[in-house]
């Protein structure tokens, strides 16, 4: 095995080279001499958990980030990225993950795609639309998509959007072509299509750096793999030589163990449930249950569908099916009706769908009990502070001011203030997806108080997140998600951190649970 992915003393001639690179952020070490080597033609895999030093080392290569030490070199020629259009003339592509932040929407497909070029074009201010147009259609037959080029932006699917960002990149004439999670918000065939695409311009000579959480990708479409962990390059080789569980054991380290926890004990009763929800999105159809009381998570990676599913749960999006609480039956048409009935949502998206950022913490933390708080339509102020006043002490809000707009909180404090104007309803089902994005660990240790005290309470928790660790330590029961289906539930101190990770990028269930060493755990995986 070669654990160093740079040469040694030999000529580097065709490929790009990245050679023993640091990085640092003040006293954080990032990356710590990594090197990367990516052959002309090739799909090379990055692997590594969230903080491997991954995203750190794209951005070196593709020019938004200097390295502290180290050299790039394309062809032989020693390269300095000083912006990213520096990078782009060298030859690099990125197709990023949010394919959305990096189209204009309001634009044509043919406009998007000479954008860059347009941007340039100082002493040409007459363009051939014409020619444009022609470029267009060719990049876009090059990436298999067959649709217009005046096309506009805002009417293209995602896939389609995916495709054309692709074809912008080409339009660079791009050879080494960055994929981040590519595939994390596409469907099954999307992807294959996806994939017959990338095998294609393979064969024309460019090359992938095919960055993913779904290993059983890896194992599809790429040749090499080079994989980081804590801003090491742990392991360099052929991907076919690499089994899922090898690759993981890299990516976490053969001395991870998962600490154990005491089972919580909670009621019998199944205080919602769901049967056949049909999730428009995901085109998948789900099962699931929840204990009076009970912790239960759903496991899954970037773009499994965690948060489609969390929204068809509150009915925010089209969807069908049957819930269940405290076993009566309700078909809901609306989020209105379904908090009505008791559910609530502490979305992934906080600033966006949670919070009136503008509107001081006060008005956020009341803004559900409005019909108590108010008298001939007018709000009573005194007891609306005090209700206000009650939540920041009891949820520990700093700055504990009610009149500070919620913009200036940080992170944690504004996930506490979303959290905290459903703790005076009759909510009695909460929903949490990805509840910790973005805050400190001391925030994140905060939630976790607040949402085992909601359990403590005899409420029902579902907590969506790809924090795999995160599950294991709040976790009664585990729900392990995958393009969009549940396919298992399980006990949380039944399964490790590395089976979630194993399961979740498509490993088999079939009692594969012993290859990570513990065999008595086999039987809790098996159907």
């Amino acid at each position: 095995m070669d654990e160093n992915a740079g040469s040694t003393g030999e000529e580097q001639m065709s490929g790009l080279y990245m050679n023993h690179i640091y990085k640092s952020f003040g006293t954080i070490n990032v990356l710590n001499g990594v090197s990367l080597h990516v052959q002309p033609g090739e799909v090379h895999a990055l692997l590594g958990m969230n903080g491997a030093g991954k995203s750190t080392l794209m951005k070196i290569l593709a020019g938004d980030l200097s390295p502290d030490q180290g050299t790039i070199t394309i062809d032989g020629k020693e390269q300095q990225f000083s912006s990213p259009a520096d990078a782009k003339k060298a030859g690099i592509g990125l197709v990023v993950q949010e394919v959305d932040t990096a189209l204009f929407p309001a634009l044509t497909v043919y406009e998007n795609i000479a954008a860059d070029e347009i941007a340039k074009t100082k002493q040409k201010p007459l363009l051939s639309w014409k020619q444009q147009k022609e470029r267009a259609a060719e990049l876009l037959r090059r990436v298999g998509l067959s649709i217009s080029p005046a096309k506009l932006i805002r009417e293209c699917s995602l896939h389609e959007k995916q495709l054309i960002v692709l074809a912008k990149v080409l339009s660079s004439s791009a050879r080494y072509i960055i994929l981040d999670e590519p595939t994390a918000a596409l469907s099954e065939t999307e992807t294959k299509r996806l994939f017959t695409i990338i095998n294609e311009l393979k064969a024309q000579g460019v090359s992938f750096i095919y960055i993913s959480h779904k290993l059983k990708e890896i194992k599809e479409i790429c040749d090499r793999v080079t994989i980081l962990r804590d801003g090491n390059v742990v392991h360099h080789g052929d991907v076919a030589s690499l089994s899922l569980e090898e690759m993981i054991r890299y990516m976490v380290g053969r001395s991870y163990t998962t600490a154990q926890r005491e089972t919580r004990t909670y009621g019998d009763d199944r205080l919602f449930e769901v049967k056949q929800l049909h999730i428009a999105k995901t085109n998948t159809t789900v099962d699931l249950y929840v204990h009076k009381g009970e912790i239960v998570g759903i496991a899954g990676l970037v773009g499994a569908g965690k948060t489609e599913l969390a929204e068809s749960l509150i009915a925010s999006s089209k969807t069908t099916g049957e819930w269940w609480i405290d076993g009566k039956r309700y078909a809901f048409a609306s989020p209105k009706e379904a908090i009505a009935a008791g559910i609530c949502l502490i979305p992934e998206e906080r600033r966006k769908q949670g919070l009136f950022l503008q509107e001081p913490v006060r008005t956020n933390l009341t803004v559900r009990l409005l019909s108590s708080l108010t008298k001939w339509l007018w709000v009573r102020q005194k007891k609306e502070t005090s209700v206000a006043k009650q939540l920041v002490d009891s949820l520990q809000i700093h700055p504990p001011f009610l009149s500070t707009s919620v913009r200036q909180l940080s992170g944690g404090n504004q996930q506490k203030v979303v959290i905290g104007k459903w703790l005076k309803t009759d909510a009695r089902i909460f929903i949490f997806d990805e509840p910790t994005k973005g805050i400190d660990i001391n925030a994140k240790q905060e939630v976790f108080s607040i949402i085992r005290s909601l359990a403590d309470e005899g409420k029902a928790i579902l907590y969506l997140t790809s924090e795999f660790q995160e599950l294991l330590d709040i976790a009664d029961t585990i729900y392990i998600m995958v393009d969009g289906k549940l396919i298992k539930r399980v006990p949380a101190h039944d399964i490790t951190y590395e089976q979630l990770i194993y399961y979740c990028s498509g490993g088999e269930m079939d009692g594969t649970a012993s290859r990570f060493g513990r065999q008595e755990k086999a039987s809790a995986i098996s159907s």
